[in-house]
C-alpha cells in the first residue's frame, strides 16, 4: 500500500498580520494534487492543523475543505497537534467521519479509538493514533492505557513510553502497522518556527519508545523534514510552507512512502512549490535597491547596514514593495558603546552621544529634540487663571 504523510499546516498563520490563507489554499490544493497523481490508498496528517486553538472561521473551512478534497482520493486520518483545540475537534470529528477522514483529538486506549484498522490495497493496515500529549494530560492517558494509576510521579518519557507500547501491542507481522503522532522525539532536529515551550526535555520522547515493530512512524511537530535515527522508519515530514525566516533555507515536502507488512518502509519525498518562499536581504539602501527586481513574490526580512534614522523602514517598504515584513538596522561597525559621562553635559550634548553610540545619523531627530527640549523647560507662557471674587 501507498500512504501520503503530511503535517504541521498551522492554517491561519499570518506574517507579521498578512494573511497567508491564499499559500494555505495553494499548497493544500498542490497536496490534494500530489496525492491523486501518486495514486495513495491513505493519508495521514500529524496534528497542528490550525496556528492557534480559536481559529477562524477562514482557516476551519480551509483546513475542512482540504480534508473533504483529500478524502476525495483516499481515506484520511488525523490528529490534533499541541497548536489545536482538541474540544473544538472532537465537535467536529463526527461530521468528518461521513467523509472517510478519521480524526482523534485525544489519546484514546486500542479499543476507543486509539488504534485503527483499515484495508488499503489489499492490505490490512493497523493505525495508532497518538495525538500531542501535554504533561498536564499524561497522567489520565497513562491511566486510559493501563487502567490503573501510580502512585509515584514519573517522567513524560516513561509515561509516554508506555502509552505507545499498549497502543502499539496488537501489531502484528502479517499487517502495515503505523503509528501517526505529534512529539517531540529525541534526535530531531528543530525547524525554526516552532513552539518553544513543548521543545524543552520535559517534552522529549525517545526513539526506542516506538521499537520495531511499527514499519513507519509518521510524525508531526518539528517543521525540518528529516529522518530521526532509529531502527524503526521514524519521519517528519515537515510544515507544508515556510513558517518562520528559521526555515527560509528549507525545501517543503510531504512524504511518499511504500509499505508491505514485514518489509521496511521506501520513503520518497514530494517537493512542494506553491506558497511564498521567506528571504533574509542585507546591505546598504542603494544595495537593496539594486536586488528589488529580482525578489519576486518572496517575504522579506531586510537587514540596512547603514546609519538608522527616522522613515528608513517606510522608505524600504516603498523601494521593495509588500513583501517588506520586516526591517531592521545592523551596525556598520564594531564599536562598543562606552559609558556616557554625565556631569557638566547638555541634554543636548546626551543625546548627541546617543545617537553616534546607536549609530543613528539625522538631523530631524536634533532638531526634533532640541524643540521638545525648549517646550518642557521654557516657563509657562499661558495666561493666568482668573482669581474668583470675594462672596
Amino acid at each position: 500500500m501507498r500512504l501520503l504523510h503530511t503535517s504541521d499546516w498551522h492554517v491561519g498563520k499570518m506574517i507579521r498580520g498578512h494573511s497567508r490563507a491564499d499559500e494555505h489554499r495553494a499548497v493544500l490544493a498542490e497536496i490534494v494534487e500530489i496525492a491523486d497523481r501518486s495514486k495513495v490508498d491513505l493519508i495521514v496528517v500529524a496534528g497542528d492543523l490550525f496556528e492557534t486553538a480559536a481559529p477562524t472561521p477562514e482557516a476551519e473551512s480551509i483546513v475542512y475543505q482540504a480534508f473533504l478534497q483529500l478524502a476525495e482520493v483516499a481515506p484520511l486520518a488525523t490528529i490534533a497537534g499541541n497548536h489545536d483545540n482538541p474540544r473544538r475537534l472532537a465537535a467536529i470529528a463526527p461530521l468528518l467521519s461521513l467523509g472517510r477522514v478519521t480524526l482523534l483529538a485525544e489519546a484514546r486506549g486500542p479499543a476507543d479509538g486509539g488504534v485503527v484498522s483499515i484495508t488499503a490495497d489489499d492490505t490490512p493496515v493497523d493505525i495508532a493514533m497518538l495525538p500531542f500529549v501535554s504533561q498536564r494530560s499524561i497522567v489520565r492517558a497513562d491511566q486510559l492505557m493501563n487502567d490503573a494509576g501510580y502512585e509515584h510521579a514519573q517522567n513524560y518519557a516513561d509515561r509516554m513510553r508506555r502509552v505507545l507500547e499498549s497502543l502499539m501491542a496488537g501489531f502484528g507481522p502479517d499487517a502495515v502497522n503505523l503509528v501517526v503522532g505529534h512529539a517531540f522525539v529525541q534526535g530531531g532536529a528543530t525547524g525554526g518556527g516552532e513552539r518553544s515551550a513543548h521543545l524543552v526535555e520535559e517534552y522529549s520522547v525517545p526513539a526506542q519508545a516506538f521499537g520495531t515493530t511499527a514499519n513507519y512512524v509518521a510524525l508531526g511537530h518539528l517543521h525540518r523534514a528529516q529522518k530521526v535515527p532509529s531502527p524503526t522508519a521514524i519521519h517528519y515530514c515537515g510544515s507544508p510552507l515556510q513558517l518562520d525566516f528559521g526555515e527560509e533555507a528549507q525545501t517543503k515536502q510531504v512524504n511518499i512512502v511504500d509499505l508491505e507488512p514485514g518489509i521496511a518502509a521506501k520513503v520518497s519525498p514530494a517537493e512542494l512549490s506553491a506558497g511564498r518562499s521567506l528571504r533574509t536581504i542585507t546591505g546598504t539602501v542603494d544595495q537593496l535597491a539594486a536586488l528589488a527586481d529580482d525578489l519576486g513574490d518572496d517575504w522579506l526580512r531586510v537587514k540596512v547596514t547603514e546609519a538608522a534614522r527616522a522613515g528608513l523602514a517606510d522608505e524600504i517598504r516603498e523601494l521593495l514593495g509588500d513583501g517588506v515584513v520586516d526591517v531592521m538596522v545592523e551596525r556598520v561597525d564594531d564599536r562598543q558603546p562606552t559609558p556616557r559621562r554625565r556631569d557638566g553635559r547638555t541634554p543636548h550634548e546626551l543625546f548627541a552621544d546617543y545617537l553616534a553610540e546607536s549609530d543613528i545619523s539625522d538631523k530631524r531627530l536634533v532638531g526634533g529634540f532640541g524643540d521638545l527640549y525648549e517646550q518642557v523647560t521654557s516657563p509657562d507662557e499661558a495666561e493666568p487663571t482668573p482669581q474668583k471674587s470675594p462672596t
